[in-house]
């Protein structure tokens, strides 16, 4: 995972290597076979945008790489 400051919002990029690595463990996720990107408000942690679009990914599944990414970015960017 990448994590990038910017601004009011920080974004967590999550390589195609670590989305293959999540399907093994959620293989009816319906995530993408590439990377995945979350963007997330700085200010509560909220989750704003995901790329690409989410509409066929199993919510359960969305729910957890989201907060895995979540969790990434406000460590390495030191939000906590």
């Amino acid at each position: 995972m990448r994590a990038f400051d910017r601004g009011a919002f920080f974004t967590v990029s999550v390589s195609l290597a670590e989305v293959e690595a999540f399907k093994r463990r959620w293989p009816a996720s319906g995530l993408p076979d590439r990377a995945v990107s979350f963007q997330f408000d700085k200010r509560n942690g909220d989750l704003v945008d995901i790329w690409p679009r989410a509409e066929l990914w199993d919510g359960d599944a969305a729910l957890a790489i989201a907060k895995d990414a979540q969790k990434y970015g406000i460590r390495k960017l030191d939000l906590a």
